[in-house]
């Protein structure tokens, strides 16, 4: 995967996160629930650029027959729908949005648009269809001619309500196989949640931050590949990129923190990360060892915030990176330990 950018949202069901890639959604590296389309209303034509002709092209999914006999039709009252399972090794269903350019043009509110995917996500999980990620392209940019200006405030924040809404949804993936666009794309995000300088800075520019990396990297790899879902094998493979960013490194460890005290405390789900720290400490957790974790998290916390965040001044400096790193370095040992005391209580 090609990740350009990550925003992350608290929620009441955990930290969750959008992500930017660099990738084609047609011939997609990694797998996820949901693709999302975008068209004009009753247009699925497979004109050459467009998603729906690469698609055709790629990976043999043709849009306009999936169009005549969807799963649901909510065409009508949710300008959508949903197709029946593809046969696909990177996603399982195809929901097409329509209508984005007509209501952008026409002077309509192109947000309830937007609401009504939020609507159709809902119903599935209704009906039993288990969604934890979606993948989406740049919607109504292309042959609809949205501009991505304009487009990605709204985007960010209705993937916002989504993810805050829906208990199920960890990840939204917006991917655009334009490396250009999606360098716009990530600077826009970047001056809607007004991140500074040094948050951007590749990280591993530093031999010391570098060489930690790597063995937090090898160590997860090691000792983490029985967690059935991705978290822990995307961050060890992300931070050995030499184009990872700290904000990046801030908000995946901690989302990599969160998902591991889950398992150990036995996929308590309800439970904030505070509150699960709270519970490794009456686990007889010592201090000083709880003193790494809460340096984790409160980074993380730091480094998630959004356009929202009234106190954008603080400054990191290379001490400071180096400090966060050594805690991760330190948590996974620490994690690694009691992983391997509890595997030898239950044998």
């Amino acid at each position: 995967m090609s990740v350009q950018n990550i925003v992350s949202i608290s929620t009441n069901h955990g930290y969750k996160t959008i992500e930017i890639h660099h990738d084609d959604l047609s011939k997609l590296s990694f797998p996820v629930d949901v693709l999302v389309i975008s068209a004009f209303k009753r247009g699925y034509h497979p004109t050459p650029g467009t998603l729906i002709h690469a698609l055709e092209v790629n990976a043999n999914i043709v849009i306009n027959d999936l169009a005549k006999n969807p799963l649901y039709d909510f065409r009508e009252t949710l300008n959508s729908w949903v197709s029946h399972k593809v046969n696909h090794a990177k996603f399982n269903h195809v929901i097409c949005l329509e209508g984005l350019a007509q209501t952008h043009f026409s002077g309509g509110d192109i947000e309830h648009v937007l609401e009504d995917l939020l609507a159709v996500i809902a119903v599935l999980q209704q009906k039993g269809i288990n969604i934890n990620t979606i993948a989406l392209p740049f919607l109504g940019t292309g042959n609809q001619q949205i501009e991505l200006d304009f487009l990605v405030p709204l985007l960010i924040k209705k993937s916002k309500v989504l993810l805050e809404s829906i208990g199920n949804v960890q990840t939204i993936y917006f991917v655009h196989p334009d490396l250009a666009k999606v360098q716009l794309f990530d600077q826009e995000i970047n001056r809607i949640l007004k991140r500074q300088t040094n948050e951007l800075e590749l990280i591993r520019s530093s031999v010391e931050i570098a060489a930690a990396l790597d063995q937090v990297s090898l160590k997860l790899l090691q000792n983490f590949t029985d967690f059935p879902n991705r978290t822990i094998e995307d961050f060890a493979f992300r931070i050995i990129q030499p184009d990872i960013k700290f904000y990046e490194l801030g908000i995946l460890a901690r989302r990599t923190m969160e998902v591991v005290l889950k398992d150990f405390l036995n996929n308590q789900s309800n439970l904030t990360l505070h509150e699960m720290l709270v519970k490794m400490r009456n686990l007889s957790l010592n201090s000083w060892m709880l003193s790494y974790f809460h340096t984790i998290r409160t980074f993380g916390n730091s480094l998630a915030h959004d356009e929202s965040d009234s106190e954008n001044s603080f400054s990191f400096t290379k001490e400071d990176i180096l400090f966060f790193t050594s805690a991760l370095v330190r948590f996974v040992d620490i994690m690694i330990h009691y992983k391997n005391q509890k595997a030898s209580l239950t044998v």
